[in-house]
């Protein structure tokens, strides 16, 4: 589907004179992503633990939960941590399990199997719980709208403690305890963090009650990272610096797992003590280590990934990155499978519809999510894919700028057994009897919140550029802005009327193309990921219009720069 180019509209001339020690070029990309003021600019270009975090005891929920493990020491309580199946709920787990073994409580972890039991609480799981002796839960990125489950676990004469992430309906579960940012009443001023960065605030409270030294918190940095990045949370504000820290302390871990896992994917961590920089950044936490992370529930157990974080031992840590290895590569192939049924589903859609909903028995739980991701960027449509299963069925939902897919899914809870997540993606669990029903009234939903040049998609470009700028210079003024992530994405440029002096496809199967491009007599190389059916659309001697990231090619010791193409079009 051809894409609307939206060229941001240009810095007003008062900010471009406020702050004239910046380049004109930094100042745009500032104004793009909201930070104006003087500041906001001086967290984002110099994130400082110290100064930029804010005070875990704003979080309300936390002094009472830290009264709570004190009473489960003393008492010598059985405790249990019950943790979503993803990144960012393993991640949590492991910070939460760090609190309480400094307490000398050592808890059981319970993650429940994403393909059998779902997201969530369940029933069955709590009343396993219970018979273990346990008599304080925590959660870790969920439990905010499991209310029979939390009801069960008060009668079961369990107190639950809530460390969650997700949006708050307008009632909240009868926990003894919430730490939620996003709950009503909260003073928190950062309401984006991810699951485990909730639960790094909890570890600051207590690590402070208990008088322990600020190293040993920033030890747990490179678990934060992994968890905001890969749970695609903004990366401005107190998750940029959590993030920054994150990957220096990621690049020194002291985690076996992690660096098992980075050997099995062939990253090795360079770290400069002079500058702190790192050549580790948000795509080794995103599409490196979180993926493979996360292919332990998709396609096995979460406890998988939860075993490398806390390994002991080199020999156990190397077994289960291999494991993990061999799980991701089986991801992909399952979701590669699952896409191209999905998508030839889709194909034969009326163009009028609105939203995607498709399913089947054969499509794992645990892949649907990616998938839904996958054709929502493709046919940029609110996306619900589900497994259908013998009663219910298990959705996975991805939406587009514009349109809250959790609004529309709590517009329609009498339909549904459960639901949860946030405005760009969400969950849920409906009975099978009850599908069509679901489908009508998000499509009604969609047809009367979706105005139609919403369905088309689009490319935030943050400037047009003069090949003559396009130097180190310029790459390295880019380059302030990383960590790249949502909220501050890598900036993207258009570059008008480049001559094409060569054409190929490269890569596996041929499936990237690679141009070689001269504007102003200054000649560049380009690369466009996924992009080689334009092999056939365009000619030697054309002149096209390039959208792209500007990076820098590093191969066999050599280091220059490229473009790497988004998309582009004749001119």
């Amino acid at each position: 589907m051809q894409k609307i180019w939206k060229i941001n509209k240009k810095a007003p001339q008062g900010f471009l004179e406020k702050f004239p020690e910046y380049s004109r070029l930094t100042l745009q990309l500032l104004w793009d992503r909201g930070l104006k003021t003087q500041k906001a600019i001086d967290e984002f270009f110099n994130p400082d633990y110290d100064e930029d975090l804010h005070d875990p005891f704003l979080l309300k929920g936390v002094k009472k939960t830290i009264e709570r493990i004190r009473e489960a020491a003393k008492k010598q309580e059985k405790v249990a941590i019950f943790a979503d199946y993803d990144a960012d709920g393993i991640c949590g787990a492991v910070l939460l399990s760090e609190i309480l073994k400094s307490v000398e409580i050592y808890p059981e972890i319970y993650i429940p199997d994403r393909n059998k039991e779902g997201y969530g609480l369940n029933l069955k799981a709590i009343e396993e719980i219970a018979k273990k002796g346990v008599s304080l839960v925590m959660t870790i990125d969920c439990g905010i709208t499991d209310f029979q489950e939390v009801k069960l676990a008060n009668k079961l004469g369990m107190d639950v403690i809530i460390v969650d992430h997700h949006e708050v309906l307008k009632k909240t579960p009868s926990a003894l305890a919430i730490i939620n940012p996003k709950q009503k009443g909260d003073k928190y001023p950062f309401k984006e963090l991810a699951a485990t960065g909730v639960a790094f605030k909890l570890v600051q409270a207590f690590f402070k009650t208990e008088e322990m030294p600020i190293s040993k918190e920033k030890w747990l940095l490179d678990l934060v990272a992994i968890a905001t990045v890969t749970d695609s949370m903004f990366l401005l504000g107190e998750n940029r610096t959590l993030v920054r820290y994150g990957l220096i302390v990621l690049s020194r871990t002291k985690r076996i797992g992690l660096t098992e896992l980075m050997k099995k994917a062939r990253i090795k961590p360079i770290f400069n003590p002079q500058t702190f920089d790192t050549n580790l950044n948000t795509y080794t936490l995103g599409y490196v280590l979180g993926p493979r992370l996360n292919a332990a529930s998709r396609i096995d157990h979460g406890t998988v990934a939860y075993r490398l974080l806390t390994a002991s031992s080199e020999e156990e840590a190397r077994e289960i990155a291999q494991q993990l290895e061999e799980k991701n590569q089986e991801r992909q192939r399952t979701m590669e499978r699952i896409l191209r049924e999905a998508r030839n589903k889709v194909l034969k859609h009326p163009k009028s519809k609105k939203i995607i909903f498709e399913g089947d028995e054969d499509w794992i739980a645990g892949i649907i999510g990616l998938v839904a991701q996958k054709l929502t960027d493709e046919f940029w449509r609110p996306c619900f894919i589900y497994q259908k299963m013998k009663d219910y069925s298990t959705g996975s939902v991805r939406g587009v700028p514009g349109f809250s897919v959790i609004d529309a899914l709590t517009h329609c809870q009498k339909l549904l057994i459960e639901y949860g997540g946030h405005q760009g993606a969400a969950g849920f669990k409906v009975l099978n009897k009850n599908l069509k029903r679901l489908e009508d009234s998000l499509e009604k939903i969609s047809s009367k919140g979706l105005k139609k040049e919403e369905l088309v998609p689009y490319l935030n470009i943050d400037a047009e550029v003069e090949a003559n700028n396009l130097d180190w210079r310029t790459f390295q003024e880019i380059n302030n802005f990383a960590p790249f992530g949502e909220g501050n994405p890598a900036p993207l440029f258009l570059l008008k009327g480049a001559k094409v002096l060569g054409i190929s496809s490269v890569g596996k199967n041929g499936g990237h193309l690679k141009l070689f491009l001269e504007k102003e007599s200054k000649k560049f190389q380009a690369i466009g990921f996924g992009l080689a059916d334009f092999c056939d659309k365009i000619r030697i001697g054309d002149q096209i219009d390039v959208v792209f990231e500007l990076i820098a090619n590093e191969w066999n010791g050599t280091k220059e720069l490229e473009l790497k193409i988004i998309d582009l079009k004749k001119a």
